[in-house]
């Protein structure tokens, strides 16, 4: 009965008002029960916000923090539908005394106005004598077992953190304008489309160099983009 309460409780939106931030706030999203699985589960609605720029600036803050490169850690993103996935890991909560480390699979869908998210396949990593020891959190009993709801409490505080930080971001980044709506679905590159277009269609560049006046992003030996102006004037591919 706890778990589908806890279910519930994390399905609830926030109908926001943004005198303070999410993580100033600290929210703290629950883990409840879906089926046989532990997840995070829920939506935050931004009201003043189009489900375009949403979906955007979700994406943007997911290939600028989570992606060391390209498009690494993000698993699916359908432009059509306004959704992704994509894998975090994350570590123990900075005022823990835990040092555990947490894998988990993330999707997000917006509509409405609303930026859903899916938080699933979760498992902790911790020291267990010389070797690490992997558990899923299926195999946990929160309800019986201290260290298992101790662990089930560090997770909800560091994902929450994240979250928070993307909301953040999602309510106060200012896009430019996005007009290359459809090249970002192909994952095509052409002449004229600016920075974030290239980053929600391609991730980072493993280089970024800058000469007289032209910026090259290199994404493989093969795929260069040059930039003047802020805008792509040149296609290697």
């Amino acid at each position: 009965m706890k778990r589908f309460i806890f279910f519930l409780l994390g399905l609830i939106g926030f109908g926001q008002v943004f005198a303070q931030s999410f993580s100033e706030e600290g929210y703290i999203y629950p883990i409840g029960a879906d089926g046989d699985k532990y997840v995070i589960s829920g939506f935050t609605s931004f009201d003043k916000l189009e489900d375009k720029p949403i979906f955007a600036n979700a994406l943007l803050w997911t290939v600028e923090n989570i992606c060391p490169r390209l498009m690494e850690g993000i698993t699916r993103v359908d432009v059509k539908s306004n959704s992704f996935s994509c894998d975090w890991i994350l570590a123990s909560a900075a005022d823990s005394d835990l040092k555990n480390t947490y894998y988990c699979r993330v999707n997000f869908r917006i509509a409405d106005g609303k930026l859903v998210y899916y938080v699933s396949d979760i498992l902790a990593e911790s020291a267990a004598f010389v070797m690490k020891k992997v558990t899923p959190f299926e195999k946990m009993q929160p309800e019986k077992k201290e260290a298992h709801r101790r662990i089930f409490e560090d997770f909800q505080v560091s994902c929450s953190t994240l979250l928070n930080r993307m909301f953040d971001y999602v309510q106060t980044n200012q896009l430019p304008a996005i007009t290359h709506w459809e090249e970002i679905r192909l994952r095509k590159a052409v002449v004229g489309m600016n920075g974030t277009e290239c980053l929600l269609a391609f991730g980072k560049p493993q280089t970024v160099l800058e000469s007289n006046g032209e910026v090259q992003w290199m994404y493989t030996s093969s795929f260069h983009l040059f930039f003047k102006n802020g805008l792509v004037c040149t296609v290697l591919k």
